[in-house]
């Protein structure tokens, strides 16, 4: 049984390298947001921009394979066909949030749950 300080410094790891497998692919503006303890969301959202649907999905597949890889995770839930200009990849500690510029504009989830340190 791991403890809730490892449990959280392992969703910062997986924060982590989704941020790092984002910019692999060319994303923009990574953004790393700690929720807070009380949110019962997850401990972490990633915040990510692609610069078109292809670099939507491309980016998508890409973080999902690469985290099944070495995390030995599968999202949760996640969005497939058409993802109207954001997808959301679900790890449980740990959201991706990718999103098309105009989309990330309008949500403004940095501003929302602001910005991690």
């Amino acid at each position: 049984m791991i403890t809730e300080q490892e449990r959280v410094a392992n969703a910062k790891k997986l924060a982590d390298f989704c941020i790092q497998c984002a910019e692999d692919k060319k994303a923009e503006d990574p953004v790393l947001i700690k929720l807070p303890e009380t949110s019962g969301v997850a401990d972490y959202f990633v915040v990510v921009t692609a610069n078109s649907e292809p670099h939507l999905l491309a980016l998508s597949h890409h973080i999902e394979r690469q985290v099944r890889d070495v995390f030995q995770l599968r999202v949760i839930s996640g969005e497939e066909g058409n993802p109207g200009g954001w997808v959301l990849l679900d790890f449980n500690d740990v959201i991706v949030h990718l999103m098309l510029p105009e989309i990330r504009e309008k949500y403004q989830l940095e501003h929302l749950w602001g910005k991690s340190k």
